[in-house]
């Protein structure tokens, strides 16, 4: 704000050497540096240091994969596929930055309390925010493809090494404009036809099903890659709905690799879809800008209300589950901000949209798969929320729950477990009974839902132990995981965890005596895992409120007797 101030100062008293100061050049470097604000996570964390590993994590997938390819000198379809691979790879990552950056280009409530008495024009204001992102996703644009097209002439095999480059760079570029320009262009389609809170609404369900749709293609992308060769050669219609196809066209086009006519056609459907973004983008988000700037900041806030149809579920939840009334504020707040908070939806979509991949490749693993599927996506969802806890989601506002705290640890986590059970995993197995009843016998479908919850009930305890905190009130340090530990875990559990568990439950569903041990056996796990993570917290009696993370100062702990 102080910036502002002094822009203001700035225009109205030039400097004595007669330069003037330039408000664009100021707001767009305000604009950018609001990219790298931190604050909401650790008032610790340094947002730089936070940035430079994220551009170090998204640069090493193109190096790694150009590195592997190398040696191989490809050619023909296989070299298509893996031209795919970087053409995709440049598409969602942009994907990602412009979700994540939904409302980048719209001013807030802040902008619009501190800018609007300044002497700006809401032209200068869109023209700062415009450059501010375009360089952002630019500098991101060439972190990810930086070294695939440093190294690319090793895969490509050919004599002209410049004319190599030159392709790749115009594909991965294209692609990744594209999607940017495309996603751009929803919001500017949302922001034509609908107004306020309606707009609102709407927009964090696009939002989020779009950063979950983004996820599964990341990890479809080789199925997708060595699947173009089939679908090509069946001239099949997929090829004309999936933009990431035809931007591999128009890498045939640029370079070609295999003459196939149908890949060549794809190219000029590349172009024109690019053009067509932009176009879109052009005609519905700009005439719109203005009107939709100023009844957005007029409409209030979304909050997430409780409507009448849910107000007899509430009431019994009330009367069973939820007769502590901490246990009623912790159960509530968790749900209500993850309704409110949109980094926090778009984190489980990240979940969601990997789920959904798991979910489509254990489909092609026949009946077994059918087996595996509700216990990867509990998986998912327990493991997403478990991640999803340790982010805040208003860090100053955690006082409310520190100067009310008076009671013991139990109930602050028995809500917490309460919220997961009744709001996650039983609304999951829900909407999968359907197809567990047209898929297996009743009987055999019962079991498969009494097994599938009563393990995510186990894994939810499992993941827990340890947790002392009010979920989304905890600073949090992002250096301090350990993600080779952590990836190892995960790799194991997505990879092991269903399909040995699968496994075992064909196996007690043919012997009834063990099937019923397993069941003792589970409920009495859940009270062991219960009662030794209450031994665990001993006698504290406060949450935890800030991540300790690495002391500056490492002491011996040494003392005089």
């Amino acid at each position: 704000m102080s910036s502002f101030l002094s822009l203001d100062a700035k225009q109205e008293d030039p400097p004595a050497g007669g330069g003037a100061a330039n408000p664009f050049r100021e707001l767009a470097r305000h604009f950018f540096g609001r990219f790298f604000d931190a604050e909401s996570l650790s008032p610790q964390g340094d947002p730089q240091v936070n940035v430079t590993q994220t551009l170090g994590i998204l640069a090493v997938p193109s190096a790694f994969f150009v590195l592997l390819f190398r040696p191989l000198m490809l050619t023909g379809w296989s070299l298509v596929a893996v031209r795919y691979m970087f053409v995709s790879y440049s598409m969602i990552v942009m994907g990602f930055l412009m979700v994540f950056e939904w409302d980048a280009l719209l001013p807030d409530r802040r902008d619009y309390q501190i800018l609007t008495p300044l002497p700006l024009r809401l032209s200068t204001l869109f023209a700062a925010k415009a450059a501010a992102l375009g360089i952002f996703l630019a500098i991101f644009l060439v972190d990810i493809n930086f070294f695939g097209a440093l190294f690319w002439p090793g895969i490509d095999a050919g004599p002209d090494v410049l004319a190599i480059i030159a392709a790749h760079i115009a594909a991965v570029v294209a692609g990744g404009l594209f999607t940017a320009l495309a996603v751009a262009a929803i919001q500017g389609v949302l922001i034509t036809f609908f107004r306020g809170r309606t707009y609102r609404r709407i927009s964090v369900c696009v939002q989020t099903v779009l950063m979950a749709v983004l996820v599964m293609l990341l990890f479809l992308t080789w199925l997708l890659g060595f699947s173009i060769q089939g679908l090509a050669k069946a001239n099949s219609p997929l090829l004309q709905y999936f933009p990431g196809f035809w931007f591999v066209g128009l890498y045939e086009c640029l370079r070609p690799a295999t003459h196939n006519p149908v890949l060549l056609r794809l190219g000029s459907t590349a172009m024109h879809a690019l053009w067509c973004a932009a176009g879109l983008f052009v005609l519905t988000y700009l005439p719109g800008y203005r009107r939709h700037c100023r009844k957005s900041v007029e409409s209030p806030e979304l909050t997430a209300r409780v409507g009448s149809s849910s107000s007899l579920l509430t009431r019994n939840l009330h009367r069973t589950l939820l007769k502590q009334p901490v246990e009623c504020a912790v159960f509530h707040f968790i749900g209500q901000t993850i309704a409110r908070s949109a980094k926090h939806r778009l984190f489980l979509a990240t979940y969601g949209g990997f789920g959904a991949a798991l979910a489509a490749l254990t489909f092609t693993a026949g009946p077994s798969g059918r087996l595996q599927l509700p216990l990867t996506l509990s998986l998912v969802l327990v493991s997403g929320l478990r991640a999803a806890f340790n982010f805040p989601s208003e860090l100053g506002a955690n006082w409310a729950f520190q100067v009310s705290e008076t009671t013991g640890l139990r109930d602050y986590l028995a809500a917490t477990r309460k919220w997961v059970v009744v709001c996650a995993i039983l609304p999951l197995f829900l909407l999968l009974s359907p197809m567990e009843f047209v898929w297996f016998r009743w009987t055999v479908a019962l079991f498969h839902l009494g097994f599938g919850v009563t393990l995510s009930v186990l894994l939810m305890e499992t993941l827990l132990v340890g947790f002392r905190k009010v979920p989304f009130t905890c600073a949090h340090l992002p250096g301090k995981v350990n993600l080779t530990w952590l990836s190892a875990v995960y790799v194991f559990g997505f990879t092991m965890y269903s399909r040995i568990m699968a496994s075992f439950e064909a196996w007690l569903s043919t012997a009834p005596v063990a099937a019923f041990l397993f069941f003792v056996c589970a409920a009495s796990a859940g009270l062991l895992l219960a009662r030794w993570h209450g031994q665990m917290l001993g006698g504290a009696m406060a949450l935890d409120y800030e991540d300790p993370g690495e002391p500056v100062i490492r002491t011996l702990d040494l003392s005089l007797q």
